[in-house]
């Protein structure tokens, strides 16, 4: 029969950090005042450009609506 090892208290201690200490396991390591790439110019043009289209489309699609239902004009 396959039996699981116990956990000691050492090993469980190990695993949890003392009061006041970071727990470097559980937070990535990344800080505030790194700068990504979404502020590159290139990619707010990029984002711009997708605004734009999703707004063109919407407005060419109401506009259909608007031609072809009788009631509404």
């Amino acid at each position: 029969m396959n039996q699981k090892p116990e956990m000691s208290d050492s090993t469980i201690d190990k695993q949890i950090p003392a009061a006041g200490e970071p727990s470097h396991a559980e937070h990535p390591n990344t800080h505030f005042e790194r700068e990504d790439d979404r502020w590159y110019v290139r990619f707010r043009i990029s984002d711009w450009l997708i605004l734009l289209t999703m707004i063109g489309i919407y407005l060419l699609w109401t506009g259909v609506v608007y031609w072809f239902e009788p009631g509404i004009r």
